[in-house]
């Protein structure tokens, strides 16, 4: 699905408060070139980032809010819309090689 950039942080958190472990939630911007990946592992998310910069992060839940808005200013700074993604087990094992 694609959103505009000013309502993707809100629907984000709202679909990452419905996973259940291994899933993940992909953003990704329209050129699909750069990509941040959230994955639920237990009580902490697995936060992968494909982009300016290429690396994985935990991050606890209480603090998802503040890196995803800080991820978004960084890796799509001129997007409009980006496209948000849900991802089963399976495809999140693709997605990372895990």
């Amino acid at each position: 699905m694609q959103f505009d950039k000013g309502r993707i942080l809100q629907e984000t958190l709202a679909r990452l408060s419905r996973l259940i472990e291994g899933e993940a939630v992909l953003l990704q911007p329209y050129k699909k070139d750069r990509s941040v990946c959230i994955i639920l592992r237990g009580d902490i998310y697995r936060v992968i980032e494909r982009g300016f910069e290429v690396k994985a992060f935990n991050v606890e839940a209480g603090k998802i809010k503040k890196v995803l808005k800080t991820l978004l200013r960084k890796e799509f700074p001129r997007s409009n819309k980006i496209w948000l993604q849900l991802c089963s087990s399976e495809e999140v094992q693709n997605l990372t090689g895990k």
